[in-house]
């Protein structure tokens, strides 16, 4: 038996509100659904288009929008005769240089089957080999839409030794993307990602990857690098080491989106998803909701579309099929989302992290915290605060904000907790 379609009250297919990233080869979240980010969308394609090879970096806060950006540059790309995928590569502080190395030949032979099926000969023949062997033992992960996390192909094969892809990674590399241009590419963009939220010492650990694999990988012709991910951690990552920072561009530093594009957004999914083209669209919230949520989340579109998802899917799931469709309020959005929120923190942190995040939220829920801060409002250890920090960020109850200089890191309550919290 089908499921009822909740959003079906409001003239729409599915849920507006969806945060998966927007991708060119799903018919559900098509980058034609983009919105904003014009300068910086010309420069990245500007940079590509302008040299054999490039290294980009895109940085800004979480859930701002810069996994969507490069998808939508990607797709940009591709229309002007670039191969390239709408998968995004890993970069694990974890992991060695041959892994990376391992992920950039397979991530540009995907882009190589991806826009020409029919690719035959020597070049993919060697490729073909080191990546099903990359592949075995363990190293086909590619993350989520978010930009975090896994997802991906991982297989219980038997491993191979390290050695082929080291010694013969960075020829079969070339070869690759050579094959690509004589086939007609321009070249080939890839999307490395995963660069959100990681400590100091595991960016640090990433930058020294990116610089174990810089003349046998990074400055290839053919080959078009985007680094996505936080500030601090992409700041780190490229700019560390001058052997790197000196082949990428300054990273672009995102902005939240203006609030009038927010609506805009909104606006076009509201219209793609209409259910009956002959009736009107309906708003399910007024534009004033989202103004308050979009002020309250400063700037994360994402949180924000969490917000407004899990809120209204709990209260359309209360409403009678025969009532009219009227926009929700803001009153009734909270009520739901601060019993909602509250319920999955505590689950998630646990009572001792709870209290402390209480502790914080009835001190002021506004302030921006140092490590220094926190020892004195907690009453613990600086190691325990560092741990303490690290789960709250995880578990998306706190923000870092980006280094200002040799000032400590600040930190603040993201949208989430501050409605768990009741504080919002």
């Amino acid at each position: 038996m089908a499921l009822p379609n909740l959003w079906g009250l409001y003239n729409l297919r599915s849920s507006p509100y969806f945060q998966a990233t927007l991708r060119q080869d799903v018919a559900g979240t098509p980058v034609s659904l983009f919105v904003g980010r014009q300068a910086e969308r010309q420069r990245l394609l500007t940079t590509i288009g302008s040299s054999r090879s490039s290294r980009q970096a895109v940085a800004g806060r979480p859930g701002i929008g810069k996994t969507t950006l490069v998808q939508v540059v990607k797709a940009d790309a591709l229309e002007a005769g670039y191969w390239t995928s709408a998968e995004v590569l890993p970069i694990s502080a974890a992991e060695q240089g041959e892994d990376l190395l391992g992920r950039l030949l397979s991530g540009t032979y995907d882009a190589v089957l991806a826009s020409h099926p029919q690719a035959c000969g020597p070049a993919m023949e060697a490729a073909q080999q080191l990546v099903r062997g990359f592949r075995l033992r363990g190293g086909g992960f590619t993350v989520s839409g978010f930009g975090f996390g896994g997802g991906g192909s991982h297989s219980e094969g038997v491993s191979t030794p390290p050695s082929p892809l080291l010694l013969d990674g960075p020829r079969a590399l070339r070869d690759l993307l050579n094959y690509a241009r004589e086939e007609g590419a321009e070249g080939v963009v890839l999307h490395l990602n995963n660069l959100e939220n990681l400590s100091e010492a595991d960016a640090g650990r990433a930058a020294d990857l990116l610089r174990g694999i810089r003349d046998q990988a990074l400055l290839l012709d053919g080959l078009h690098l985007v680094v996505v991910g936080t500030t601090d951690a992409v700041r780190t990552v490229v700019q560390r080491h001058t052997q790197v920072r000196s082949v990428f561009s300054d990273p672009i530093v995102l902005e939240p989106l203006a609030l009038g594009q927010v609506q805009l957004l909104l606006a076009h999914r509201y219209d793609a998803l209409r259910l009956d083209p002959d009736r009107p669209r309906q708003t399910p919230v007024a534009h004033t909701v989202i103004e308050q949520l979009y002020a309250l989340f400063r700037g994360d579109l994402r949180g924000l579309l969490k917000a407004l998802e899990d809120g209204l899917t709990a209260l359309l799931g209360l409403t009678a099929g025969g009532e009219a469709a009227v926009p929700i309020g803001m009153a009734d959005l909270l009520l739901v989302l601060r019993q909602r929120n509250r319920l999955e923190l505590k689950e998630q942190l646990g009572g001792g992290l709870w209290e402390r995040l209480q502790e914080w939220a009835d001190d002021d829920p506004a302030a921006e915290r140092t490590q220094a801060g926190l020892v004195a409002l907690w009453g613990i250890k600086q190691p325990s605060v560092s741990q303490t920090l690290q789960a709250l960020i995880e578990a998306g109850a706190i923000e870092a904000q980006p280094r200002q200089g040799r000032e400590a890191i600040r930190y603040l309550l993201t949208g989430t907790a501050r409605l768990g919290l009741g504080v919002a």
